[in-house]
């Protein structure tokens, strides 16, 4: 691989580090549709190295956000992390049955599900900062948990991370306020993207050449949206992503269904 398409996937990187620390989604989210689409390459390596990024984004921008203080609600992190990662593990190994095609077109119906639900949720809650709901219902905690395992099994299984489905869980279900749900979202990501990476690496699908360089490039943009963010309208987050998700998500639904 020539030095120009190295800096062009670390600049992907960047731009997935920075998006993803800023919404809690993981680098894998945007870092995965820019490799297959943009750079070529196969889908299980792109979500491979979606992986290496969201891992990336979770050591870059968690530290700061813990750092802070009053963002992280680490006893909501462990409440439910561990139906995470072990979806991660069980998602990482059925994909490697699961064509590149197929995995396009799950790609792309998860980003318009994300994209609806950011936006579906930008006014609605005013719990910006702050600590999550007083001694939840007890139904609200099961059905954390098996979200959250749903979202181990995506990051196993398309390299996002998860936290499309995590954002979304620690906001509405366990109230907590959208930054807090975003930085919470960010602490956990590295502990369910290690078991996922488990069946990649055993089928040799994780290349080291192209995991590199976008892991450089990610930790430089997490970083820069952690300590960007305090600074940031949540609803022109939330608006923006949204239109760049939907987007992403006809583009790659389209080459999917014609490479079938």
């Amino acid at each position: 691989m020539e030095a120009f398409d190295l800096l062009v996937i670390a600049g992907g990187g960047l731009v997935a580090g920075l998006v993803g620390s800023l919404m809690g989604l993981g680098g894998g989210l945007i870092a995965v549709p820019f490799l297959n689409l943009v750079v070529g390459v196969p889908m299980h390596q792109a979500a491979a190295a979606g992986l290496i990024s969201t891992l990336t984004v979770s050591c870059g921008a968690a530290g700061r956000y813990l750092r802070r203080g009053g963002l992280v609600d680490i006893f909501a992190a462990l409440e439910i992390e561990l139906a995470a990662a072990a979806g991660g593990l069980i998602g990482g190994f059925v994909v490697g049955f699961l064509g590149g095609p197929l995995l396009q077109v799950m790609f792309a119906c998860v980003l318009v599900y994300s994209s609806v639900q950011i936006f579906r949720t930008g006014g609605r809650l005013k719990l910006e900062e702050g600590t999550r709901a007083q001694n939840p219902p007890a139904w609200r905690r099961h059905l954390a948990l098996a979200l959250c395992l749903l979202a181990g099994v995506l990051s196993g299984l398309l390299g996002i991370g998860g936290g499309l489905v995590v954002v979304p869980v620690l906001y509405l279900a366990l109230g907590l306020g959208f930054k807090n749900a975003a930085a919470t979202s960010n602490f956990m990501m590295g502990l369910t993207a290690v078991p996922a990476l488990c069946g990649f690496v055993a089928r040799g699908e994780l290349e080291l050449g192209i995991a590199g360089p976008l892991a450089a490039g990610v930790l430089i943009g997490a970083t820069l949206g952690a300590r960007i963010m305090p600074w940031i309208r949540t609803g022109w987050l939330k608006a923006g992503f949204s239109l760049v998700l939907l987007g992403t998500a006809v583009e790659m639904a389209r080459k999917g269904i014609a490479a079938w």
